[in-house]
């Protein structure tokens, strides 16, 4: 299943910076990625960096490089939007279930 959601990430991330997929799609794909890595035991900046690896998107960080909106780029706001759902996939309590009843679908 783990190359299956590494698959998803990539693809999602791909079709969002080339606008034929969704950023919601994006959003859900890393998300389910990051809960399998935390399932894991795998640290935050483990994930992270995993993450990042998968969408292709560079591990160093130059201090131009941190304010997305010094980068209008589609790129540069979806790859702020990965890093965004990362942190705060892996710091929510909730659970599949919690998020099934919360969004009335099933996850």
């Amino acid at each position: 299943m783990a190359k299956r959601r590494e698959d998803e990430v990539r693809t999602a991330f791909y079709r969002a910076t080339e606008g034929t997929g969704s950023r919601d799609e994006l959003v859900a794909a890393v998300r389910a990625r990051v809960r399998e890595l935390k399932k894991q035991g795998q640290p935050p900046e483990k994930v992270i960096v995993t993450i990042k690896r998968q969408c292709g998107l560079p591990l160093i960080t130059f201090a131009a490089d941190t304010d997305a909106s010094t980068d209008g780029s589609a790129r540069r706001q979806i790859a702020e939007l990965v890093v965004r759902a990362v942190i705060d996939e892996y710091y929510s309590g909730r659970t599949d279930a919690d998020r099934a009843a919360l969004f009335g679908r099933q996850i």
